[in-house]
C-alpha cells in the first residue's frame, strides 16, 4: 500500500530533464553576458559598456563613463532641435531649448559627480546621481512635446542614452 503513494521513477526522471532543460536555456540566454549586467534590460549594450570588468566597482565606473561620453558625443545632436522647434512661438522655442540644454548639462554633471563618489567609496551617493541623470534624460523629450514639438528628432537619441544610463543604474544597484 505504501509503494502506491510514492512517485515512480519514470515520474522522478521525466521531472528531472525538464528541470536540466529549463536551467541549460537560462545559461544559454546569459551566454556572452558579463556577470555584472544580468538584471540590465539591454545586457550586450551593458557588457560592452562595462569592459570586461572582473569586480562591481569597476563595472560600475565603465559603466557610468560610457554613459557619460555616450551623452557627449550626442550632445550635437542638441543643435538639430532649432529646426524641431522652428515653428513654435518664440517664448516657447526658448523655453524648449533652454530645458533641453539644462537636460543634458545636468545629466553630464549627475555622471560625473558618480564618478567622484566612486573615488571616496560613497556608494549610496553614486547611486543618487546615476538616478538624477537618468531621470533627467527625459526632461528635453517631454519639454518638446509639451511644446508641440516635433519629437522624432530627439527620440531616438532620447532612446540610446536611455539605454545606456539605464544599464549604469542596473550595474550599480547590485551594490
Amino acid at each position: 500500500m505504501a509503494a502506491d503513494n510514492l512517485p515512480t521513477f519514470s515520474l522522478i526522471f521525466v521531472a528531472a530533464v525538464i528541470v536540466s532543460f529549463f536551467a541549460v536555456g537560462a545559461e544559454a540566454r546569459f551566454k556572452g553576458i558579463n556577470p555584472w549586467c544580468l538584471t540590465a534590460d539591454y545586457r550586450f549594450l551593458c557588457t560592452k559598456m562595462v569592459k570586461g570588468a572582473t569586480t562591481q566597482e569597476a563595472a560600475i565606473a565603465n559603466a557610468v563613463q560610457a554613459t557619460l561620453n555616450a551623452t557627449t558625443r550626442m550632445a550635437p545632436k542638441l543643435e538639430g532641435l532649432v529646426q524641431a522647434v522652428a515653428y513654435l512661438p518664440e517664448l516657447s522655442k526658448e523655453s524648449v531649448i533652454s530645458t533641453c540644454r539644462d537636460s543634458y548639462d545636468k545629466v553630464v554633471e549627475n555622471l560625473n559627480e558618480a564618478l567622484n563618489f566612486m573615488k571616496v567609496n560613497d556608494d549610496q551617493s553614486v547611486l543618487d546621481r546615476v538616478d538624477t541623470a537618468e531621470s533627467s534624460i527625459s526632461d528635453c523629450l517631454v519639454a518638446l512635446k509639451e511644446m508641440g514639438g516635433n519629437t522624432e528628432s530627439l527620440a531616438k537619441t532620447s532612446r540610446i542614452l536611455y539605454r545606456y544610463v539605464s544599464n549604469a543604474m542596473a550595474v550599480a544597484t547590485q551594490l
